[in-house]
């Protein structure tokens, strides 16, 4: 009598919250496409890590994408006084982990490293680029990567302060080695990636960036948002949080010179603030415009539909790349974008570009974008452009399932 085999066992880890911008989304995402794609004699368990995913999950259960005995949870309860020196804020474990980190001793696992690793799991896939993976010792891992902006551009403090760049250095360099499997959203990254990292084998997936459900589901409305009812003249939009490298500065200086110029336009910027916020809005006001660049901080879905839909255009005005999620929701709500030239591989001719290090460049483009020509062709390409996406998309996905088959067949 044949035995029946092992199921095999995928468990999808999600890290990260809502403040975490577009990555929060695109986990989502990307746990919605593994989901879709997986064959049904898999048996998937979810682990959120954090709890910040309740209530997308609590969706997908109650449209049946998830059972509820599929979601895990690590459990609250620390019962080793390990647990609580590595993860209590308390002063004498903060002390004990000095303590420990002097005599170079290594501390252990996370909680949530050693639940996942001790799980019944065949495979894990960390939806997200999350540092827990290089704790693991025991199971093999998917890892997903989005950016490797800490070489790329070092002189930002987001990437350089409290040893920051070596941490991503550190677990950047073990997560690609230990893996599997890397997921990233482009060529260029896969590219980038393989020659920093002398990293030349065939366990790369690319699979593009899509924009989120969340915000193609709201719905759209072209009364202004609350926030803005007392600004009658056109805005441009900017979702970035408020970090250096976002480059809010030279989207202000730009409307400093419309200003200069005779033209009335408003900037609308919304997102967490990092620590960027006081040089940011230190400079609109000594450059004249704080009645033109408005903060509004985090918003929901809902909101964020409403400020796309009565912007002028989207303006991604970032250092770091080559790709972000801001542009595509542009193009998934028809408005015009505007665009560092970093993005032009991911976006083509959906957008206008401009130098991140020029105002000038940008005020142009600021001006350009308001004829109905323009608006109307960059619209149309944005859709194109989207489709196109969604092709390369597909094909990414359908690569990552046939990967895992064929590790499944080695693990199993």
């Amino acid at each position: 009598m044949k035995r029946p085999s092992n199921p095999f066992r995928l468990l999808l880890v999600m890290t990260g919250s809502t403040q975490t911008g577009g990555g929060y989304h695109q986990t989502i995402t990307n746990l919605q496409a593994l989901i879709r794609i997986a064959p049904p004699h898999y048996v998937i368990s979810v682990l959120d890590v954090s709890g910040s995913y309740q209530s997308a999950l609590a969706a997908l259960v109650s449209q049946g994408g998830l059972k509820p005995e599929q979601l895990l949870r690590v459990p609250q309860r620390f019962n080793s006084f390990r647990d609580r020196l590595i993860t209590s804020g308390g002063a004498p474990y903060r002390f004990g982990r000095w303590l420990l980190g002097m005599a170079g001793r290594r501390i252990g696992m996370s909680p949530a490293a050693r639940f996942i690793d001790h799980s019944d799991a065949s495979l894990v896939y960390f939806l997200s680029g999350s540092p827990i993976a290089q704790e693991l010792e025991i199971k093999p891992f998917i890892w997903t990567m989005w950016d490797i902006c800490h070489l790329d551009s070092p002189e930002f403090p987001e990437v350089r302060t409290s040893h920051k760049f070596e941490d991503r250095e550190a677990f950047y360099s073990t997560c690609l080695r230990k893996a599997v499997a890397v997921v990233l959203d482009s060529t260029a990254l896969m590219l980038n990636t393989q020659r920093a990292f002398g990293l030349h084998t065939e366990k790369f997936v690319v699979i593009p960036f899509s924009p989120p459900a969340t915000l193609q589901s709201s719905a759209l409305t072209h009364q202004r948002p609350a926030a803005l009812t007392h600004v009658s003249a056109p805005y441009f939009f900017y979702p970035a949080q408020l970090w250096t490298h976002k480059n809010h500065v030279r989207i202000a200086e730009a409307i400093a010179r419309l200003k200069s110029e005779g033209h009335d336009y408003h900037a609308v910027f919304v997102g967490k603030d990092h620590g960027a916020g006081p040089s940011v809005r230190a400079r609109v006001e000594s450059l004249g415009v704080t009645d033109r660049v408005h903060f509004l901080g985090y918003v929901s879905d809902a909101e964020m539909a409403s400020l796309y839909s009565n912007a002028s255009a989207l303006v991604m005005a970032s250092y770091f790349g080559p790709t972000n999620i801001p542009p595509l929701e542009g193009f998934q709500l028809s408005v015009p974008v505007i665009a560092s030239s970093i993005h032009q591989d991911q976006l083509r001719d959906g957008a206008l570009y401009f130098d991140p290090d020029d105002e000038e460049t940008l005020t142009q483009a600021m001006l350009e974008v308001q004829t109905p020509r323009t608006r109307e062709k960059l619209i149309a390409a944005g859709i194109r452009r989207l489709n196109s996406l969604a092709k390369e998309r597909y094909a990414g996905q359908e690569a990552l399932l046939d990967l895992i088959r064929r590790l499944s067949k080695r693990i199993l």
